[in-house]
């Protein structure tokens, strides 16, 4: 029979110097509401090919690493914060309480992206998963259902065995998961658009994992090396727009011969995406910098209705474009409003 009691993922942040450890200088230990986790233990297999023997009769294994994904709904909570962080290592913690507000910004001069230990429990043993990196951030929202994400770790080869932990206090008990029906798109700070029907992007850190390999061990020996961070989304129209919806992108503006960028003239994001709790205040925003649209697509099929779909790419914003302000300076950032931890997770 299955014990669902015995199934739970924990992540802490490990020292900033002392990478695949933690200890009084590591984050706090929170357990999240998972829907599911692929994070598993591997070894690249080395065979010798001598040509005395038909088969081949040597192997050792090679590069030992950890790799996969976890998948869950969103929730203001210490958990989802902590993955959100792997991707914004710059937080700035203000409020208290309810009112309590993370500032979640990209890396400047010496923040550096965290590395994290992973604990999963597997219903008879946990299985502890040092030296985990981030690497990708995928998040989706489509109207009247639960905001999903997933978030792929790469990291040092697994831990021995150990004992489950006996009722894991998850961080996000008390809330429900944030659905799009409480959720508002907005471009270059207007209203919200009521033309949306889904909104997802994804965030790629190109981690170089060959990079964090050197002589002492098999594994990776220095939190992964980052590469050129990329943003990527698609947004979703339940209709053509030929006349802007509250500054939102029209077809004709899209397939413009120069395309069709948004880059507010002040520190105005581009877009905002905001979701809220259905019953509480609480909220995570995801506000994008700089955008620049793909081509649209907005061809028919049968008798479905004609909609809008189109991609985008996220870029930083470095320039005072109108001259009367100050850029960004940004791709994405995101705020979280709720009760989240006391101290800010970079602490």
């Amino acid at each position: 029979m299955v014990d669902f009691a015995n199934r739970y993922v924990a992540i802490q942040r490990e020292d900033f110097g002392s990478y695949g450890s933690v200890s009084s200088n590591a984050g706090t230990k929170v357990y999240g509401e998972v829907d599911e986790e692929s994070i598993g233990h591997k070894f690249d297999l080395m065979v010798r090919e001598d040509m005395s023997r038909h088969t081949a009769s040597k192997a050792v294994t090679g590069k030992e690493y950890s790799d996969g994904d976890i998948s869950l709904a969103m929730q203001v909570d210490d958990f989802v914060g902590n993955l959100l962080y792997a991707f914004f290592p710059k937080d700035t913690k203000t409020g208290s309480g309810d009112d309590m507000v993370h500032t979640l910004e990209e890396p400047t001069g010496t923040d550096d992206y965290p590395s994290f230990t992973l604990e999963i429990g597997r219903e008879e043993k946990e299985h502890t998963f040092t030296g985990m990196c981030a690497n990708t951030l995928s998040v989706s929202a489509t109207v009247g259902e639960y905001v999903m994400m997933s978030v792929g770790f790469y990291g040092q080869a697994e831990s021995a065995v150990s004992t489950l932990v006996a009722n894991p206090a998850f961080s996000g008990d008390a809330l429900d998961a944030l659905h799009f029906a409480n959720g508002t798109v907005s471009f270059a700070g207007g209203s919200a658009t009521a033309s949306i029907k889904s909104f997802s992007f994804d965030i790629n850190l190109n981690q170089d994992p060959d990079n964090a390999y050197a002589l002492g061990g098999a594994g990776p020996q220095r939190r992964i090396p980052k590469q050129r961070r990329e943003v990527s989304g698609t947004i979703e129209f339940n209709q053509v727009l030929y006349t802007a919806d509250n500054g939102s992108p029209t077809y004709s503006t899209l397939i413009a011969a120069d395309g069709d960028s948004d880059n507010p003239a002040d520190a105005t994001p581009a877009i905002t995406l905001l979701l809220k709790d259905e019953a509480l205040d609480d909220l995570i925003k995801f506000e994008f910098g700089k955008v620049f649209f793909e081509a649209p697509e907005a061809s028919v099929s049968g008798r479905d209705t004609n909609t809008l779909s189109v991609n985008f790419r996220g870029l930083y914003d470095a320039a005072d474009v109108g001259g009367g302000g100050t850029p960004s300076d940004y791709a994405m950032r995101v705020v979280m409003t709720g009760p989240l931890q006391n101290t800010a997770y970079s602490a």
